[in-house]
């Protein structure tokens, strides 16, 4: 199915807000994970942020691979490889002297990801990936501050889309609502959100505790 033109900016929100309310529990619980819980306080080890940076790498080599995929046989209005992640993650992991490949986290590579086959489960596994980049500038400053850790280097990730965070946020958001007309498809957004919160916590575990 082909997604409708991207609509003027809608303050109800309601696609939004129906991904909020469907993920709001597995929000909370990916928030309170051992990998996640101190990321922006002083004590935060960097052993543990390396743990956080592998399992990424494995989350989002597979969650990407799945939206562009996706995106080169539909006529997507919102194009994700202008937003893509994963090299990101390859050069902060090559700066703190981490193979992602090698020794931990093994098992994460056979943890299925959501599938990504209509335009509903794009938006769903979009709505996790992107909103994350929201909370990242906090955490940004926390690693510089605290770590010593730059958008050069160790931090490419947190620091994200930078300034420019707000603005693709809202250009997601304004994707979003184009679907808010096709219940099956905004359905279809709230289980794929809801099983990206999941598969990230699985994957979070897997490398939490190898």
């Amino acid at each position: 199915m082909k997604s409708s033109a991207t609509p003027p900016y809608n303050s109800k929100q309601v696609v939004r807000e129906a991904l909020r309310d469907a993920t709001n529990d597995y929000h909370k619980r990916l928030n309170q994970h051992r990998l996640l819980v101190g990321l922006t306080q002083p004590g935060y080890s960097l052993d543990t942020y390396r743990k956080l940076l592998t399992a990424y790498y494995h989350l989002y080599q597979a969650l990407e691979g799945r939206l562009m995929a996706f995106q080169s046989s539909k006529d997507c209005q919102l194009d994700y490889s202008q937003r893509v992640k994963l090299p990101w993650i390859c050069r902060d992991l090559a700066f703190l002297g981490v193979d992602p490949l090698a020794g931990g986290c093994e098992t994460a590579q056979n943890i299925p990801a959501p599938p990504v086959t209509s335009i509903g489960e794009y938006t769903g596994v979009l709505y996790v990936i992107e909103g994350s980049m929201l909370g990242g500038q906090l955490i940004f400053r926390s690693l510089e501050a605290h770590h010593g850790l730059s958008g050069e280097a160790g931090a490419c990730f947190y620091r994200g889309y930078g300034q420019d965070t707000a603005l693709m946020w809202q250009d997601f958001l304004r994707f979003a609502e184009s679907i808010a007309g096709d219940d099956h498809e905004r359905l279809a957004a709230e289980r794929a959100a809801c099983q990206t919160f999941q598969f990230f916590i699985k994957v979070l575990d897997d490398c939490a505790y190898s």
